[in-house]
Order: structure tokens, then sequence, then C-alpha cells
């Protein structure tokens, strides 16, 4: 979540010019992981995933009021680089390798089958590349269409299957032993790893 901050200091302690300067929920302030897993994880990973990343995404998606056709660069990188951040918690930090296997558990149906092409096509493409090579996204709720050669799908439509996506990985989260280790030791490392 980024948090303004009115004293006009930065998180180094920097004056920004009197503005409010903001900052990101950063790790080291975030609970300390527990030792084994605890249920009460839950609220702070939806936190982390709502706070920090859904509703900034959201908040850009709402300052474009719907047009988002000469934002889409932006709110597309952003959803694909949340999607690889929310998908290491269950799946391992594995430079992006763990978003198909994410897709098919906790997408809708129709982005299913399209996995591991959403990695290539559109993450890989749109974070390194900055543009769009072999697909398509629209501006709006679109469907996902595969013609057999293009697939392609609203940026709003994956806005909403990423949130999807989390309400069924954190309802699963309560009771699979194994996306509990996955997230605590993923939690863990982030925690542990942040020196501001």
């Amino acid at each position: 979540m980024v948090r303004y901050d009115v004293s006009a200091h930065s998180i180094t302690g920097a004056i920004v010019g009197g503005a409010p300067a903001f900052y990101a929920w950063q790790p080291s302030t975030w609970p300390a992981a527990p030792a084994t897993w605890d249920p009460a994880l839950i609220v702070t990973i939806r936190r982390i995933f709502e706070e920090s990343m859904l509703n900034e995404i959201g908040n850009v998606i709402a300052d474009a009021g719907g047009d988002l056709q000469h934002r889409g660069h932006v709110v597309a990188i952003g959803l694909l680089c949340a999607l690889d951040a929310i998908s290491s918690y269950g799946y391992g930090r594995k430079n992006g390798k763990q978003i198909p296997p994410f897709i098919r558990a906790h997408f809708p149906g129709d982005y299913r089958p399209h996995a591991k092409r959403l990695l290539k096509l559109y993450r890989h493409a749109m974070v390194h590349s900055w543009n769009l090579f072999a697909a398509a996204i629209l501006p709006g709720f679109d469907p996902v269409t595969n013609d057999g050669v293009v697939l392609c799908f609203g940026l709003l439509n994956l806005r909403d299957a990423l949130s999807k996506g989390v309400e069924d990985y954190l309802a699963k989260l309560a009771t699979s032993r194994t996306l509990q280790t996955a997230t605590l030791t993923r939690y863990r490392q982030l925690r542990n790893s942040s020196k501001a």
C-alpha cells in the first residue's frame, strides 16, 4: 500500500520539497512471520495483495476515468507484475514460471488453457519489451478469444480475472497445506530480506 507522509520526509528522511511524500508498505514493517502456519497470516497476505497492488492499479484505472485506450500499457504492466508477485507466494519465485500454475489453479476457466501463452506473449513481452507482438489486449471487459493465431482479451477483464484468482487462492490457502507452506516461506523470505 502506498502511504502518504504529510511531514514531507521520504522513507530515508530526506526532505522532498514540502510536498507530501509517499512510500510503499515495506516488508520490514509487516508483522513477523509465524514459526508455523497461522491462519491469521491470510489477513496480512490479503492486505498486501489488495492495498499494495490491486487497489493501487484500481486507482490508476479510476483516475483514467474508465478510458484505458492511452493508459493500457501502464495498467497492463502493473497487472502482469502484480500477477508475478502474487503467484510467487503460493508457487515460488521462478522468474515468472510460477504464473501458469497459478492461472491454471485460480483464474476463471477461460484463461486456464492459455496460461503458458499469458506468461510468454503478455507478461514477458510487456514487461521486457513494452509491447505485444503476437497477442492483443483491448481496453475494456472483452472476453478471452483465440482465433488460432492471436490470443486477445480486455484489460478490465484481466483485472477482474486477477481479482478472482486472488480470492480463489486465498480461499484455498485456508485449507491447502502445500499453499500454506509455500506462502509462509515466501512471506518469510520477503519479510527477512527487507532492509528499509
